[in-house]
């Protein structure tokens, strides 16, 4: 096991309005804030993305199943943010139900809004992660770095 220790930072509580890509209007904000670590919740609405629910095999390399989708869905999502090559990446698992159907994955791609989506965003302050492409798995996975002795990191006020 490996770890790093932080404390909470800013909190954002984000509306996103009908069209707008769930994903990508994340990443807009922790560019625009300078967000480095993030946990994230979601509820609202999806008209349109793509899910990766689970492995074909269990197997390496991971052949992804993928499930889009392109009616409405309730969403119920809990990810996290950290940077990959210096830029945000976000991982958020997604449970979306419409009418009997609910299919989880790891949202990916484009995912556009439906009505609205809301979003709360914890900035996490001191953590000591990133996310590195494994080249086993194919997938972009948490990386710990080594932790600063204060246990408070680089970024912590």
């Amino acid at each position: 096991m490996n770890y790093s220790v932080g404390k909470p930072g800013r909190i954002f509580i984000v509306r996103l309005e009908e069209n707008e890509d769930l994903l990508a209007s994340l990443g807009s904000l922790a560019e625009r804030e300078k967000i480095r670590s993030a946990v994230i919740l979601a509820i609202g609405n999806l008209k349109q993305g793509t899910l990766v629910c689970g492995a074909r095999k269990q197997t390496l390399p991971v052949l992804p199943i993928r499930r889009k989708f392109d009616r409405n869905h309730e969403i119920l999502g809990i990810g996290t943010l950290f940077r990959m090559g210096g830029k945000p990446k976000v991982h958020l698992h997604t449970a979306l139900g419409r009418g009997r159907e609910v299919i989880t994955g790891c949202l990916q791609e484009k995912s556009k809004v439906f009505l609205i989506s809301e979003l709360v965003v914890f900035e996490l302050l001191g953590v000591r992660a990133i996310r590195e492409r494994d080249d086993k798995t194919g997938f972009s996975l948490l990386k710990i770095l080594q932790d600063d002795p204060s246990g408070i990191g680089p970024d912590a006020d």
